[in-house]
């Protein structure tokens, strides 16, 4: 399916990545100079969203950004994660986060790109530092939206962080899934509750792919159609694995291409203590971080903005060495 508006910004085109694990991988793939258009490795970027969200989350960022990179051949394949959007769930019912640089490494493949970017938000953006640190040689620049790399937890807190998962996974059977009797409602939710705050405009872009259709019967035996989240459940609670710094530092210590950092001033805060010390850890690389007025979803609520921001880095780096390979 190809998706536009009167405005006519770059199409996008839903795509789906099958594993033989049996994952299917939902996506959007937005690309400007045709079907025939070569992209070249910083042009063409792997998108993965943040924790809870899905594919949606570059509805707004990604059009600007091939405008404003063109007029040469951009591409952006936006993830679903497995357990999110329209991706279906994992069977091992394993999300530690590494399984989703592992999920993307087989869309790159499935895609034919040998080289190329990445861009991720939040729990994306830490996707995005593992998968550099692991496929080294294909990675041509990284960007992070309001992160810098993976939280972790004192090696001495995990098996009380583990105890907690067994608990809440045993009490998952009896959570209530809920129920909004229309879209509208969910995003109201979404827009209420949502971490770090999240504005309506940008809750109507994101909250519909997250849906699927609920029944439920109410007391007097009535059937009412409606919306829960898609989300698989087992995200909703406390994950198995937890990382430590050592093991973050071993991954971001052999990122070498061009890394980007965009942090949102009322953004997730802690950040800020983690770019000082996990600066030193990137010393194969140039760093560059741009510092911006918003909130943690500021890619969306102010998507021209961190565009611009993005662009310019992007368009900066192709006298780079990485740029050339």
């Amino acid at each position: 399916m190809t998706t536009t508006n009167n405005n006519n910004p770059p199409l996008f085109q839903e795509r789906s990545f099958e594993f033989p694990n049996g994952i299917v991988l939902a996506a959007k793939h937005w690309k400007t100079g045709g079907p025939s258009a070569q992209t070249r490795d910083t042009r063409r970027f792997l998108a993965f969203h943040g924790f809870l969200d899905n594919a949606s989350s570059f509805d707004l960022l990604a059009p600007l950004m091939l405008q404003q990179l063109g007029p040469e051949p951009v591409e952006i394949v936006a993830l679903d994660f497995a357990g999110h959007g329209k991706s279906s769930n994992r069977q091992t019912e394993d999300y530690s986060i590494w399984r989703y640089a592992e999920d993307a490494v087989h869309v790159a493949n499935q895609l034919g790109w040998d080289r190329h970017a990445v861009i991720g938000h939040s729990m994306g953006g830490a996707v995005a530092c593992l998968y550099s640190g692991l496929f080294v040689s294909r990675v041509t620049l990284c960007i992070l939206l309001d992160n810098f790399g993976p939280f972790t937890r004192l090696v001495e807190d995990q098996p009380d962080h583990l105890l907690e998962h067994i608990q809440q996974k045993k009490d998952l059977p009896n959570k209530q899934l809920p129920f909004h009797p229309t879209i509208e409602s969910a995003v109201l939710a979404r827009n209420k509750n949502g971490a770090y705050g999240l504005n309506l405009p940008s809750s109507w872009i994101l909250v519909p792919r997250g849906l699927r259709p609920l029944e439920r019967t109410d007391s007097d035996g009535t059937i009412v159609k409606g919306w829960t989240w898609s989300t698989d459940q087992l995200l909703t609670i406390r994950s198995a694995q937890s990382l430590s710094e050592e093991y973050v530092q071993s991954f971001m210590t052999r990122i070498r291409c061009p890394f980007l950092a965009v942090l949102a001033s009322k953004g997730i805060q802690t950040i800020r203590y983690m770019v000082d010390d996990r600066l030193p850890w990137l010393c194969q690389t140039k760093v560059t971080i741009r510092d911006v007025d918003g909130n943690h979803h500021v890619h969306m609520e102010d998507a021209p903005m961190v565009a611009g921001h993005v662009c310019d880095w992007i368009l900066r780096q192709d006298d780079a060495p990485v740029a050339r390979l």
